[in-house]
């Protein structure tokens, strides 16, 4: 079970900056800044490991999003026995 959520941070990590570059493109135009695609990674991770509470809350909503889906499974599995 541990080697499944760790999948899926990783996956978080990967696809959050991927999923954000493409769905901003098409809402908003283009990435102006620098190494179009890259460059927002590199802005992503280096707020993250600098502590902004903005670019932990962007690159892991995805995972609190399975784990509150994950949780009410279990809790609907708990009522129905």
């Amino acid at each position: 079970m541990i080697k499944r959520w760790l999948y899926i941070i990783l996956l978080c990590l990967i696809s959050v900056p991927l999923i954000v570059y493409w769905v901003g493109g098409l809402i908003v135009g283009p990435y102006e800044g620098e190494n179009g695609l890259f460059g927002l990674m590199i802005s992503i991770y280096s707020d993250a490991l600098s502590g902004q509470l903005s670019a932990w809350i962007l690159l892991f909503s995805p995972l609190l999003l399975i784990a509150i889906w994950a949780a009410c499974r279990q809790l609907q599995r708990i009522a129905r026995h």
